[in-house]
């Protein structure tokens, strides 16, 4: 711990571009979606840019490699920073609204980069001990300067200019503590190969848990303020009402991760999606009800989706090794992307056809489809005894999912980029769970006389040995598949 925080001291101007960063990308998000209502712009519209906005996001997740690699992470951060800044005032410049969708694409890309150069900064420099701490700074630092931003919308017009010039500004200032860092150099960074039929494969629950959390996330944040200007709030009580998700996510993710630990992570998964649906109906009726209960509403809802992408993904690490959870997140990025790019274009169109309520009408709607299939998940695939799983690691879901999982105390990362991505694998040995298994614990286990569970190896445990007993093959070959 000690050594982390000298270690952040030492990476500090790194901590103050990301406040920086997500400080004029969490005004902008909001910002732009006020400012096409403002102008008259569809709700379908809106949600197309915020959708090209996840769509340069996953584009830029994966081809910033070669630039960083070429010029240098200073100059490479420079110049991504840049372009945001200019794509944040060229809104200023000319108002079409599919230029705007084209802008919002070119930053996704911009600000993709810009998290892989400082998130790849902090890997390099930090160790497997400190590795865990620093990823806890760097989020925490990363939702409250979010949470500031939102309330910085309260000091200006979205009509006008000065709040474009204001994102543009913090957009530049974050590229300031960068150039002038005498912080060593990171090494290069490395694309982790990605096979995405294995990763549904290892495991169903995860990838749908990612794609839907996409959809939820990426709907929030782009119809959010329109709904919330739409049921009659001020641009005081729509930044306040933002704020109040984000501080809902802040609250809930280390209670829901320990009690997922715990637990069987899907019943966990499970029960926060149908504790979701509670204050969903509560927003979908919010044109009917008093401010603070509104307020209090989306502090919970939003508290309960942000844990949706962190969960799905320990979930998954749970049957992963570790020198495939780098490989594994990136494809998660992707499946969230997937969702993130459908999401806006989905809710918006609802939300022309019903109104303000087709937002939460949706999210509705889609958590209970994921409630289903967990649920069906859960009668084909037996629990993972709690002395054998990954513990939780906090990952942001609400702007940079995935790009994280760099700093992920789990990933043997040294290792990995040495010996290159191997396939994503699960590994099975018939072993005594050591704690009691619930009800959920139902794989037959007829011709074995043991009790199949999956194990996990944690950074720096002895190797797994084989059990005396095996099943056989054709079994064990049916317990990968119902993974």
């Amino acid at each position: 711990m000690i050594f982390a925080l000298s270690l952040l001291r030492t990476l500090s101007s790194l901590m103050v571009s990301v406040a920086f960063l997500m400080l004029g990308n969490s005004i902008f998000t909001t910002l732009l979606a006020l400012r096409a209502k403002i102008e008259g712009y569809p709700n379908t519209l809106v949600g197309l840019m915020m959708s090209g906005y996840f769509l340069g996001f996953a584009l830029g997740t994966f081809r910033s490699g070669p630039l960083i690699n070429r010029v240098g992470h200073i100059r490479a951060f420079s110049a991504l920073a840049a372009i945001a800044s200019i794509c944040a005032l060229f809104v200023l410049l000319i108002n079409n609204a599919w230029a705007w969708v084209g802008l919002r694409v070119v930053m996704g890309a911009a600000m993709a980069g810009l998290f892989i150069v400082v998130e790849s900064w902090l890997n390099n420099r930090a160790t497997n001990e400190s590795r865990g701490v620093l990823m806890s700074i760097y989020i925490m630092i990363g939702y409250a300067a979010s949470a500031l931003g939102q309330q910085s919308l309260s000091f200006g017009n979205p009509g006008g200019s000065e709040l474009f010039l204001l994102v543009g500004m913090l957009l530049s200032l974050s590229l300031v503590p960068v150039a002038l860092t005498r912080a060593t150099h990171p090494d290069p960074v490395e694309s982790p190969h990605v096979d995405l039929k294995r990763l549904i494969a290892a495991s169903p629950t995860a990838v749908v848990g990612c794609f839907v959390a996409g959809l939820i996330g990426s709907a929030w944040w782009g119809m959010g303020p329109v709904y919330a200007s739409e049921i009659g709030l001020t641009t005081h009580q729509i930044a306040g009402f933002m704020t109040a998700a984000l501080v809902g996510g802040l609250m809930l993710q280390l209670p829901i991760g320990r009690l997922s630990d715990r637990l069987d992570r899907r019943t966990v998964l499970f029960w926060v999606t149908v504790l979701l649906s509670a204050p969903v109906v509560v927003l979908v009726l919010g044109q009917l009800l008093h401010l603070w209960i509104v307020m209090a509403a989306a502090t919970a809802a939003y508290g309960l989706a942000s844990t949706l992408y962190p969960l799905s993904v320990a979930y998954a690490n749970d049957y992963l090794e570790p020198t495939d959870v780098v490989s594994a997140s990136a494809g998660f990025v992707l499946f969230y992307a997937a969702g993130a790019v459908a999401g806006p274009l989905i809710s918006s169109t609802l939300m022309t056809l019903t109104g303000a309520s087709g937002l939460f009408i949706y999210m509705l709607v889609t958590v209970g489809g994921l409630a289903l299939f967990i649920a069906w998940r859960m009668r084909v695939r037996q629990w993972i005894p709690v002395v054998e799983k990954e513990p939780y690691v906090l990952q942001p879901e609400a702007q940079a999912p995935g790009v994280v999982s760099e700093l992920d105390p789990r990933a043997e990362v040294d290792d990995y980029y040495d010996e290159g991505p191997d396939t994503l694998e699960t590994h099975h040995t018939p072993e005594v769970p050591t704690s009691r298994p619930g009800p959920e614990y139902q794989e037959s286990t007829q011709g074995t006389g043991q009790h199949p569970t999956q194990t996990a190896t944690t950074p720096g445990s002895p190797e797994r040995q084989p059990a005396e007993s095996e099943p056989d093959r054709p079994q064990l070959d049916k317990v990968k598949t119902d993974l």
